[in-house]
């Protein structure tokens, strides 16, 4: 048995589960992020604390009709870009299940919530905002997106180009840069999800 085996083996221990679409639901993943998982070779470590969580305090059901996102206080970046220390969950938020599949149009088991930090994606989203991820591992077409680059965390628009990828955000008083094709490559860079709302005071 593999190392990453072993790793998914674990879970299921923690999580009292013996199939990967059961593993999936209770961590609140897709079951191609496990399969993501495996062909990395590489299991986050903020899986396995909720993981373990959820051994020891059990999983608390919303009520009916209702879905409970994880929230993570770190903050991702709108300005240039902020050290990611951790990512360890704080509280859950529960949202309406149909609202999330008819509104939003993805799939609850996928999303999660994070605030954002800083102006450069002024207007769009406002410094403080609360941001709703759909965990993706590739970019999967123009948009704005969460993703770690050279050990930041960052939220900013997307674009395909011939060279790799532009970067670019809402507030002009930023310029524009662009992610290589090599850059992309690298283990430097991975996309953690498109973000497909925002909530912010007004």
């Amino acid at each position: 048995m593999s190392n990453i085996d072993e790793q998914i083996k674990e879970l299921k221990n923690l999580t009292n589960t013996s199939k990967n679409v059961d593993l999936a639901k209770v961590l609140g993943v897709s079951t191609s992020t496990i399969q993501t998982w495996r062909y990395r070779e590489r299991i986050p470590e903020d899986i396995f604390t909720k993981a373990r969580q959820i051994s020891q305090n059990g999983v608390i059901a919303p009520p009916k009709g209702f879905v409970s996102l994880d929230f993570y206080e770190v903050a991702v970046s709108a300005g240039h870009g902020a050290l990611v220390v951790s990512e360890e969950k704080s509280s859950d938020i529960v949202f309406s299940e149909a609202f999330i599949h008819n509104e939003i149009g993805v799939n609850p088991n996928n999303i999660f919530l994070m605030p954002v930090k800083g102006d450069s994606m002024y207007p769009t989203l406002k410094n403080g905002c609360l941001v709703m991820v759909n965990r993706v591992d590739q970019f999967t077409g123009d948009g704005i997106y969460v993703f770690r680059f050279d050990g930041q965390l960052m939220v900013k628009r997307l674009q395909f180009s011939k060279h790799g990828l532009n970067v670019t955000s809402d507030n002009t008083s930023y310029k524009p840069w662009e992610l290589s094709k090599e850059e992309i490559m690298s283990s430097d860079f991975e996309v953690i999800g498109e973000v497909v709302w925002s909530g912010q005071r007004m």
